[in-house]
């Protein structure tokens, strides 16, 4: 029990040391209160400590959860320790990637967050076939839930999707960005789908051979509708933040605000302003840190031809409006071609 509760402390601190390290960093620079695109040393300070408050939160419930659930009393020693460390990991990488887009580390943050899902996935996915029926790990479906052979069969399954899935994100660190969402997507949705359908399946050939038997006093059989609830709305809240999210601009006599509903918000002086250019088509080219989805792609960027850049743009439209502000280039692109050309004549006219 002692020995429980310094991994708990341990782990929490493991969580936290990354942004304590990019805070000193920070505050390094000293008289440098506006860092990089437009975002200030305090943003970005406070937002990294949400991240980390967020995560500690996570892991602590999870473990909460994890340790009460009495089917883990004699649960697989691997799979309880890896409990332990994922949230530290996904920590360390977390503010990395913000480490890069502040500092301009020499490093791609999407290879290495594609890379350790995949790594994340191959180790889950390689101790799913040694977990005992539980509440909190592994597949929670009501035919696996409530027998033994179902949950095994059903483990040793998804423990082999998971492994593919791993790989395949391993794969797609090396393929563009703007791969990513017509790739990723489908990889995740069989991860999800392809374990519950099996358990299904097997569960119908169970009865269809008379083998079948439903544990009377099983704890855990009620679980499989609460799984289903969990799902659909996950599923249905990633759809939605995938599918929304907007940004408008708010012309003012001395600046502009480009008021975004997923990322920060961008003013900009207008006698700061030293060129404006409409640009035909440009490609986006790697997001550092920021908003993602179908409809949007918001936050810091890097391409061949900006180098590091702010992006607020809708992904349908290949037009955009260059600003060079300082040492900063800014890229606007509206809903389609009409709204970025009105974007870029609002801004022209209030240019002295």
């Amino acid at each position: 029990m002692k020995q429980q509760k310094w991994r708990y402390i341990v782990s929490s601190i493991l969580i936290a040391v990354p942004v304590l390290i990019f805070w000193i960093l920070l505050n390094v620079r000293e008289g440098e209160t506006r860092v990089t695109g437009g975002l200030t040393t305090g943003y970005l300070m406070a937002i990294s400590g949400i991240q980390t408050l967020l995560l500690i939160a996570v892991h602590l419930l999870c473990l909460f959860f994890t340790m009460k659930d009495k089917g883990n009393q004699n649960q697989s020693k691997k799979a309880m320790e890896m409990v332990f460390w994922i949230v530290p990991i996904i920590s360390f990488f977390a503010t990395g990637i913000c480490m890069k887009a502040v500092f301009d580390l020499p490093y791609d943050p999407t290879f290495f967050v594609f890379v350790l899902l995949g790594f994340l996935f191959m180790l889950i996915g390689n101790y799913l076939p040694k977990c005992r029926r539980n509440f909190t790990l592994g597949i929670k479906v009501k035919w696996a839930l409530c027998n033994d052979e179902n949950w095994n069969a059903t483990h040793r399954f998804g423990g082999k999707v998971w492994v593919l899935a791993g790989l395949a994100l391993l794969i797609l660190a090396f393929i563009p960005e703007h791969v990513f969402f017509v790739t990723f997507i489908p990889v995740l949705l069989v991860m999800i789908f392809a374990p519950l359908l099996y358990s299904y399946l097997y569960y119908r050939k169970q009865k269809a051979a008379g083998t079948y038997t439903e544990d009377v006093d099983n704890p855990y059989k009620t679980t499989g509708k609460h799984v289903w609830v969990i799902v659909i709305f996950i599923v249905v809240a990633v759809a939605l933040l995938l599918t929304t999210g907007s940004f408008k601009i708010q012309y003012n006599d001395l600046d502009f605000t480009v008021e975004a509903a997923c990322w920060s918000d961008l003013t900009v002086r207008y006698d700061e302003i030293e060129d404006i250019e409409y640009l035909e088509q440009y490609r986006k080219g790697d997001r550092e840190m920021g908003f993602g989805s179908f409809k949007l792609g918001m936050g810091l960027f890097h391409n061949q031809e900006f180098g590091d850049y702010t992006l607020y743009a809708y992904n349908k439209t290949s037009q955009g409006v260059c600003l060079k502000v300082g040492d900063e280039t800014i890229v606007i692109s509206g809903k389609d071609e009409e709204e970025t050309r009105a974007i870029y004549e609002e801004i022209s006219s209030r240019i002295k």
